[in-house]
């Protein structure tokens, strides 16, 4: 009697847990009206054409379905870590590791193409400096996360399009001069999994303002970047709605960062990203910038990868 007594008061005990994971959930989803009001007005002062309000109307309705889908997705995630006991999660980003050792261990075989990749990570350690890697979780966030990480843990500054409109707060890390205490947030951020994906979908919420600008300079004969034509000449991104309904909203859901969109991602974030394609040894696409045109002030950040998929993060010695 006294274990069913336990048994029973055990299943409350969680049900009340889960209960209340849901309510915080539900809180968070309140505050959506808030966050659409915060969208509503930026979009009214800043797209003042009659296209692009109607094009972010319907980002508008993209965040909304996004944040229900959000939602659900937390709320059986919430329930599966109380009834199941899910260990906690691991940091999407490992401690950095000596890269020949890293090499050693990953490509052991003696087929070609573990030649080639011995070959060209003995080429980045021994003429670009980097000695060791951080590996970065391969899922579809990974060129977000690899990019990300590197930005907050160095304290880069947002973009000065954004700071002129004053509508994002740079996370606080950004103004930690103590280099310790930076790494051990990112640390802390990049082992909560709800923290890290709001993070990205931030992001992809700025790269699609930028196309809603590149698409109307196009069409108003305006200035803008060269990989802007490539973009819009897919079937499946010929405006912005198609570009976020097919590309966009599919990254880290079911597709990561195709290349052009790498572009975008570092004009969005005021960003030289430089990608050592490990695999691509010897060929004029070892080395890979985006975007080809970048502001002479913006600041660099370097990634690793061996398939144009999964990315890796460099530390270059000091």
């Amino acid at each position: 009697m006294g274990e069913s007594n336990n048994l029973v008061s055990g299943i409350s005990t969680q049900n009340d847990s889960i209960a209340a994971a849901v309510m915080k959930e539900r809180s968070e989803a309140e505050s959506l009206k808030t966050a659409v009001g915060v969208v509503v007005n930026f979009l009214w002062m800043r797209l003042n054409k009659p296209i692009v309000i109607g094009v972010g109307i319907l980002v508008l309705t993209w965040l909304v379905m996004r944040r229900s889908c959000l939602y659900l997705r937390h709320v059986l995630k919430c329930c599966q870590r109380r009834c199941f006991r899910t260990p906690f999660q691991k940091n999407s980003i490992d401690q950095k590791v000596d890269l020949m050792e890293y090499v050693v261990r990953e490509w052991k075989g003696t087929t070609e193409a573990a030649k080639l990749m011995k070959k060209g990570y003995r080429e980045v350690y021994k003429n670009h400096n980097i000695k060791h890697i951080r590996r970065v979780r391969g899922d579809n966030y990974c060129a977000l996360r690899a990019t990300l990480f590197q930005v907050l843990i160095r304290g880069l500054p947002l973009p000065t399009w954004i700071k002129e409109q004053d509508i994002v707060k740079w996370n606080e890390m950004n103004s930690i001069r103590d280099q310790e205490k930076r790494e051990e947030m990112c640390k802390v951020l990049f082992s909560d999994e709800d923290k890290e994906y709001k993070l990205y979908e931030a992001v992809k919420f700025l790269m699609l303002y930028l196309v809603i600008e590149f698409y109307e300079e196009m069409k108003n004969g305006g200035n803008f970047p060269g990989f802007v034509t490539f973009l819009f000449a897919r079937d499946t991104s010929s405006d912005p709605l198609s570009f976020m309904m097919n590309h966009l909203n599919h990254i880290g859901d079911t597709g990561g960062l195709e290349q052009i969109e790498m572009f975008l991602l570092g004009y969005s974030l005021e960003l030289k990203i430089r990608v050592f394609r490990i695999s691509k040894y010897k060929t004029e696409e070892f080395q890979s910038i985006y975007p080809e045109e970048y502001g002479r002030e913006w600041q660099e950040v370097i990634l690793l990868t061996e398939d144009d998929r999964h990315y890796n993060i460099p530390v270059i010695a000091k």
